[in-house]
Formats: C-alpha cells, structure tokens, sequence
C-alpha cells in the first residue's frame, strides 16, 4: 500500500472533486496492480494536511496555524505520503501586478516547506491557466515573480502535464516543456462506475456574469442574464431542461431565472455525473459541467469569462466569451450540438483513449521511480 496525498479542494467545488476522481483512476490504469491509499488536503486551508485540524477552513487563520507550528508537533498527510500530487486547476495566473499565482495559499507550506530536501515524488497533473479570455500569455510572461514561481514548481514536480493551450503557450516561453492532455476530469465516470443512460433531457449551467471573475474584462452581468433568460425560455419549449447548480449561490440564481425550473443540486459530486449521463447535450458556464457531460459522449457547449472556459476545445468543443454570446447565437450554438450528437460518442472514445495513453507516458518517470515499467506495458487503455 502506497500513501497518496492530493492537494485538492474538500467540499467545496464540484470541478475538483471530478478532477481528483478523474486523476485516481488514471494512476489505477498507469500502476496496475498498486493499492494506493488517498489523504486529501484541502489546499485553501493548509492546516488541513495536519490530522486533526482539517477544521479550520478559514485560509487566514489555517495558514497561520500551520506556519506556527513546527512540522514535528502534528501527524502530516505530506510527510506521510509517498507521494504528493496537484491535481489538476488553474495553477499559472497574472492579473495587473495585484494577484499573483506565485502568491496562492498551497505551494509554500505544502510542497516547498515539507518537500524540500525530502526524497517524496511531487505531481503536477492538470494544471491550467486562469488568465483573461483572450490572453496570449504575454502579462504573464511580463512578470518575474510569477515566472520565477512557475520555474520552480516545474524543477520541484518529477511530472508537470497542462490541460489549455495557454498553459502551453506560457512554457513554450518559458523554455519549459509539458503535454497537454485533457483535464483528468473525463475520467472520474470510470473511478465511480457510471455509465451513460438513455439521453432524455438537456442540461443548462448558470452563472451570475458568466463566471466567477471579470478580471477588469467588460462583463455586463445583467446583459448576460437577459441573453440567458431569453434563450432558456425559448428552448424549454421544446426541451426538457434541468438547470444543474454546482454550489448554493447557483441555486438561488437560477430559483431567479425561473421560479418553476426543473432545478439539481447535490451534496454528493457523484450525483452530478450521474444526472450528466443521462444528457442529450448541455448549454453550461461552469467548465467541468461541460467535461462531465462529455465524458458520457454527449457534447456541450460552454460560455466563460477567463481561460479556463477553453479547455474544451481540448474535448473537440466550442466555447465563447460571455460578452460575445447571446440568445440568437446559443440558438445556433444548439443547432451545432444537435448536429454533433450522432458522431460525438466516437470521437469521445477515439479522445478518452488517447488522453488516458499521453497520460501513462507522461507518467513513465513515476512508473520507472517504483519500478513498475513492466507491469506498465500491461496497462489497459480505455
């Protein structure tokens, strides 16, 4: 039994958790045979990788917590492990000089404090960009603090894999070299044993401005829900359409749009696949909707307001910025998933197999770390 602990997120974003399943089942395909035993942090309260004081959620007072006490003083989910992971989120970002990736809450007391001079293999698997929709990289690359920092995870993760073509961009000028591979998301139907069932109705996504940030970008909150509303009361006349919310603040957002809406919303992530495998297609703003309705062959469509969005041009979907979008234009965008549904399962297969090969290569260093490159060979691909 091997002991792995996941810089994730805990009960907090439905996308993570797709994501972590996603990762735990591609390291079940690239080490056959392996019991591996997973102890998850909670990476915007640090003091969660101390047993005992995954409690404290507050990101101020958690990481004071942690940065107080010696690493002696509590059992340690990193120091513990025999192997630490990333898994898979907007990893590299720059905006205005004022927020900084190299600033985020997990990196320094999770894997540069325990890690350094510690013979533990780091994983950086997923990791994407969060930058303004259109960005080219450049503001990044502009930025010595936050290039240094991406240099440095890159030298300390005995793996890096990027799931957005910006991503890519910014290590190509960085003189860095990674894979982009699909976020790991695709996978989380396979490590929770759902299949695809009859589709029967349509799944919508809504968030307040499109997103979660503007980044200075001129969003118009409320043009985007009087776009939203014009095209949801048009389609649900012919569609059966659920509204899936991913958190709270989603619920009430779209109790607003539509008092008498068929409305989904769960504590249990796997709930959320299970509700995706039953779609025709999905009309969404959150990103991992989009790849957990695909990963069940079914296409999606997905409106955003930064780089995130994008990833599904890496799934053979189209995506567009919220102030680009409106209700005449998701109706042709409808008319574009209606016409992709029959050939879409196919090319969902031809691209989860590739995915899941790209994903064993890149994962050759651990397998030859652990000694398993014969047992690698076995591996099935799906």
């Amino acid at each position: 039994m091997r002991n792995v602990a996941v810089i994730t997120t805990v009960r907090h974003n439905v996308g993570d958790d797709f994501v972590r399943e996603g990762v735990a089942h591609v390291l079940q395909r690239a080490l056959p045979g392996m019991s591996l035993s997973y102890e998850l942090i909670h990476k915007h309260a640090p003091a969660s990788v101390r047993h005992g004081l995954e409690g404290i959620r507050r990101t101020r007072v958690s990481s004071w917590v942690d940065a107080a006490l010696p690493l002696w003083a509590t059992s340690d989910r990193v120091l513990e492990a025999d192997l630490v992971i990333q898994s898979g989120a907007p990893v590299y970002w720059c905006h205005d000089g004022i927020t900084h990736c190299a600033d985020n809450e997990w990196y320094g007391p999770l894997v540069k404090r325990r890690l350094s001079g510690r013979d533990i293999p780091f994983l950086n698997l997923g990791a994407g960009t969060c930058q303004r929709y259109h960005s080219d990289g450049s503001e990044f690359i502009a930025c010595e603090k936050d290039t240094r920092y991406a240099r440095e995870l890159y030298a300390r993760s005995l793996v890096t894999t990027l799931r957005d073509k910006l991503a890519k961009r910014i290590f190509e000028r960085l003189g860095l070299e990674a894979p982009v591979i699909p976020c790991p998301s695709i996978f989380a139907r396979d490590s929770l044993g759902i299949q695809p069932r009859k589709p029967e109705y349509v799944v919508l996504n809504y968030m307040r401005a499109g997103g979660h940030y503007t980044f200075g970008q001129d969003i118009d909150p409320q043009r985007w829900e009087r776009e939203f509303r014009r095209f949801y009361a048009a389609l649900r006349q012919r569609e059966q359409c659920i509204l899936a919310c991913h958190n709270s603040a989603e619920l009430e957002e779209a109790r607003g749009l539509d008092p008498g809406a068929e409305l989904f919303y769960s504590e249990d992530y796997g709930e959320y696949l299970r509700l995706y495998a039953g779609a025709k297609w999905g009309v969404v703003n959150r990103v991992h909707a989009a790849f957990g309705i695909a990963s069940f062959g079914r296409p999606a469509f997905c409106i955003g307001t930064d780089s995130r969005a994008r990833m599904v041009e890496e799934l053979g979907l189209r995506c567009a910025f919220v102030t680009e979008t409106s209700a005449d234009a998701l109706s042709r965008e409808v008319d574009e998933l209606v016409r992709l549904v029959p050939s879409y399962a196919e090319q969902m297969l031809g691209i989860r197999a590739k995915a899941m090969s790209d994903y064993v290569r890149a994962l050759q260093p651990l397998i030859e770390r652990w000694d398993l490159a014969s047992d690698s060979r076995r591996a099935r691909i799906a």
